[in-house]
């Protein structure tokens, strides 16, 4: 048996995120499914949020369905010194923890209060929203000292500075590969700052979402999809306009000049769904705003064909995998996954618009194939079971697994027959 931390910094892991109003979906809502998955497969083992969560709000059927085996706790609490309430819960209850796995979010450069100092040598004093979100994070593992690895599903998160984290990751599980310099105070008392590079491992860590679901094959039906080609895409920044074409603010390249020269302008009767400025939005009937997931996985199980457009060169997003679990052929524009990490045909891999085109093209025959060929290839039980990342996160840990995963239907969207039924 093992205790782990685990979490998402900078958000709330929600686990009743299908019932909620909101438009859109949080990024921790996977890494919820994340622990849900973790804490059934391996049932002698207990699992600690240590940070804002929904946990103790589930509803009683809610939380047994989701955590039959009573191994995931909160030790989170609300209000003043909340960023203390983790370890105090841990050390009140002298609980043993061994590991740590801490998918990594938004931060600032200092998020703990008290305990580190600005160049100017005043005590650091971060933002609210950072001492409740992060805070709770980096002082448990600072304290715990722990050997723990990160979860990164968002190439932003590998620019953040945790200065005040200096009990680091022993390596970095995301959708590429690489090292990563981390930068780092030493202790709280040695506010010397220190470099480390941290191995960066291709772990298939978009499948959290198709974790828990019920995959099909595709069959003739799929030539009545009334839809023939939209697109899930969230603009690269919030500078993104319908002139801007360098870097933006942030760092990243703008999404829309992608999305212009692939879909806008060879498919008029597209959908494009996702969070775009009132300039882009107002331009285009194709543009239809946020729309949460639950509602948008049965519409997109009526498309035939989309585009993965990556966050940054070479990154695999979660994309590709939602549009197969929809029985959607999910066409990659040439930056994305250039690795080759995951297990997608070349059939997928198109290099210009004009290949593009010629593919959507052919016969719908062939794309049912391509489709169930994609989805034998990615969507295995060894991925939705969650045994590829299960066995990846404890090996990383030096941990030896051999528990045979189960395939739960927990998530699988159901189709919705008409407009009507979908905004009903």
């Amino acid at each position: 048996m093992a205790n782990f931390v685990i979490g998402k910094i900078g958000l709330s892991c929600r686990f009743d995120w299908d019932n909620k109003d909101n438009d859109w979906f949080s990024p921790a809502d996977d890494i919820a499914r994340l622990i849900v998955n973790l804490s059934f497969n391996n049932p002698n083992d207990n699992f600690y949020i240590i940070g804002n969560n929904d946990l103790d709000k589930l509803r009683f059927y809610k939380r047994k369905e989701l955590f039959p085996n009573n191994n995931v706790f909160n030790t989170y609490t609300s209000g003043k010194g909340s960023w203390k309430s983790p370890l105090e819960y841990i050390n009140k209850n002298s609980i043993n923890i061994d590991y740590g796995i801490i998918a990594f979010g938004a931060s600032l450069s200092r998020n703990i209060p008290e305990r580190t100092y600005t160049k100017s040598g005043t005590i650091a004093k971060p933002l609210d929203r950072a001492v409740k979100y992060v805070a709770p994070y980096i002082h448990t593992l600072n304290e715990l000292g722990i050997d723990w690895v990160g979860i990164i599903d968002d190439p932003r998160h590998l620019s953040n500075k945790m200065i005040d984290l200096f009990n680091i990751p022993k390596m970095l599980l995301s959708q590429v590969k690489g090292t990563h310099k981390f930068s780092n105070v030493i202790s709280y008392e040695n506010q010397n700052i220190i470099e480390t590079d941290i191995s960066i491992k291709y772990s298939c860590v978009e499948i959290n979402v198709t974790l828990d679901e019920k995959i099909n094959l595709v069959n003739n039906s799929w030539k009545d999809n009334k839809t023939n080609i939209s697109i899930v895409l969230n603009q690269a920044g919030t500078d993104e306009s319908l002139t801007k074409v360098s870097k933006l603010g942030n760092g990243h390249r703008p999404r829309y000049p992608i999305l212009k020269e692939w879909i806008l302008n060879n498919y008029t009767n597209s959908n494009v769904y996702g969070k775009w400025s009132e300039e882009i939005y107002n331009s285009n009937k194709s543009f239809k705003g946020t729309i949460n997931r639950t509602k948008l996985y049965p519409e997109m199980l009526n498309w035939k064909h989309s585009f993965c457009v990556p966050i940054d060169k070479g990154w695999a997003t979660a994309k590709y995998l939602e549009y197969l679990k929809c029985g959607v052929s999910p066409f990659m524009h040439p930056e994305y996954d250039d690795q080759r990490n995951t297990n997608i045909q070349d059939f997928y891999r198109v290099n210009s618009v004009e290949e593009f085109k010629d593919k959507l093209a052919m016969s719908d025959d062939v794309h049912i194939e391509e489709i169930n060929k994609g989805i034998t290839s990615c969507l295995s039980d060894e991925y939705i079971s969650g045994q590829r990342i299960n066995d990846d996160i404890y090996s990383s840990l030096g941990i030896k697994r051999t528990i045979k995963n189960k395939v739960r239907d927990l998530w699988t969207p159901q189709k919705t027959n008409n407009l009507e039924d979908f905004f009903s």
